[in-house]
């Protein structure tokens, strides 16, 4: 397994000490961490990628998993279209006015994943806390209490942040304090049931946990026809040439929907 990362360190938010500890414990994993590494192409044979030189090299791989975000909803530009003046970031989110609304409309406000603003980081504090600041303002403009021109701005207060690196291992930063493993792991699974709503779905986040983190199974995982063909076509893709690659993956595919009728 290859983790490639266009930044100079693994998880840069959460420090070079952290980050130096989450890439040692991948490397235990063997996972190769390779870093200012920019992925520019993808394709079904591999994938692209720019060093830090300025050279691109080729992987070839038959299974990429994209964990560097998405897109955002096409929503953000149909509501920044439609305002005045209201501009998305690169990754379609609308870039709110600091009381979290859109410009000229003072009742439409935006939060969560499509809300772009600075300092604000796209996980679930941010949503949350920009949801409560909004639902505070409509109920101030139900009960004719609100004052657009004279709102508070909203203002994010960092709580900290967590990665999970594997099974009993994680990365945790709260203020100056940093914590990795065990602990960490722990600290990770307590505030995530702590912020599920309702008991019954704790208890039910608690079982699966059980099960899959005690266990080797993963109940949550399917197999697909791509995953029963994928190493049939990586064998014939490694047992031709490059001139022929790409008429062995055109048989496999052949062969596939063939045996699926």
């Amino acid at each position: 397994m290859i983790l490639l990362d266009a930044a100079p360190a693994v998880l840069p938010p959460m420090g070079p000490k952290l980050g130096l500890k989450a890439q040692k414990r991948l490397e235990k994993m063997d996972v190769e961490v390779q870093l200012n590494a920019m992925v520019t192409a993808v394709d079904y044979k591999g994938i692209t990628v720019k060093d830090k030189d300025g050279g691109e090299r080729r992987i070839q791989c038959a299974c990429k998993v994209w964990a560097a975000g998405v897109q955002a909803s096409p929503l953000g530009k149909m509501i920044a279209d439609q305002s005045d003046g209201t501009a998305t970031d690169r990754a379609g989110r609308v870039i709110v006015e600091p009381d979290l609304t859109v410009k000229g409309h003072p009742n439409v406000f935006v939060v969560g994943d499509l809300m772009s603003v600075p300092g604000v980081p796209g996980m679930a504090q941010g949503a949350i806390q920009g949801a409560n600041y909004a639902t505070t303002l409509i109920k101030h403009v139900v009960k004719g209490h609100d004052d657009p021109a004279n709102r508070k701005p909203f203002k994010y207060f960092d709580k900290g942040s967590m990665a999970l690196i594997s099974r009993y291992s994680a990365v945790a930063k709260v203020g100056k304090l940093e914590f990795a493993g065990f602990i960490a792991w722990l600290a990770w699974l307590l505030l995530h049931l702590l912020y599920l709503v309702g008991f019954r779905n704790r208890i039910a986040a608690m079982f699966a946990w059980g099960i899959s983190f005690l266990g080797r199974t993963r109940g949550q995982m399917a197999i697909t026809s791509q995953m029963v063909y994928a190493r049939v076509v990586m064998n014939m893709m490694q047992a031709q040439t490059d001139a022929g690659a790409l008429d062995a993956a055109e048989r496999a595919e052949a062969a596939e929907q063939k045996a699926a009728g």
